[in-house]
């Protein structure tokens, strides 16, 4: 496990000949500033880079009577109990909903509809309540319930956190532990870049490439091979 200082001096001690530090990743500037903000972009940028399975998280909500759409600060995380803070998007086939006084027993799949489809079926013109049979998602993040529910459902489904911005000198990445260094790598990248250092580039990419593809097998889902089709 590292920690943001631990990446960063790691960094400074493989890309320099001379000089130690940072000696705290808060409030750098100069020199130190730079391989902060590497290490930090870094980070954030690979998080963006895939739907790796570390940031895929579940959600659940309560519905209100005749309230078709949901925005993700009024969703529970279900591992963190608290209100979702950090969101990038919706799983949109993941979604699922039951009658909360039936009980999860009663559990069901939404359908997913595209936007205008779903728009032109249940928000246009009169509408009348009922159990919510399709599932989309609006053009400002929310999910929206066709029929509007006519009672109290419980929806759950997945979806995807937003980056893990490293500020402070004990953060530790989420991904994980094993690939760390991934973010070294990517960030001597930078440094490579900014200094015309090529053989810091070409580092990065053979040791950090080999990690990449680690991270790869470990946290996307595996290529499957369907039945025969005759």
């Amino acid at each position: 496990m590292s920690t943001a200082l631990q990446l960063a001096q790691y960094l400074r001690q493989n890309t320099t000949d001379s000089g130690t530090g940072p000696a705290t990743i808060v409030g750098q500037t100069g020199e130190h500033g730079r391989f902060v903000r590497w290490i930090i972009d870094a980070y954030t940028e690979l998080q963006q880079e895939k739907e790796w399975r570390w940031m895929r998280k579940s959600f659940t909500v309560n519905t209100v009577a005749d309230d078709g759409e949901y925005a993700y600060t009024d969703c529970t995380d279900t591992v963190s109990l608290a209100a979702i803070s950090r969101f990038s998007y919706w799983y949109k086939y993941s979604f699922k909903c039951y009658l909360t006084s039936a009980g999860v027993g009663a559990e069901y799949p939404l359908q997913w509809a595209e936007w205008e489809n779903f728009r032109r079926e249940y928000r246009y013109g009169t509408q009348t309540s009922g159990q919510p049979e399709h599932v989309s998602i609006d053009p400002t993040e929310k999910f929206c319930l066709g029929p509007k529910p006519s009672a109290v459902y419980t929806v759950t489904g997945d979806y995807q956190i937003g980056p893990q911005t490293l500020a402070l000198d004990a953060d530790v990445p989420e991904m994980p532990t094993q690939f760390h260094n991934l973010i070294v790598y990517m960030a001597m990248s930078k440094y490579g870049f900014n200094r015309v250092a090529p053989e810091a580039i070409q580092r990065a990419a053979l040791e950090g490439g080999r990690l990449y593809a680690q991270l790869m097998k470990n946290q996307l889902p595996g290529i499957s091979v369907g039945p025969p089709l005759a």
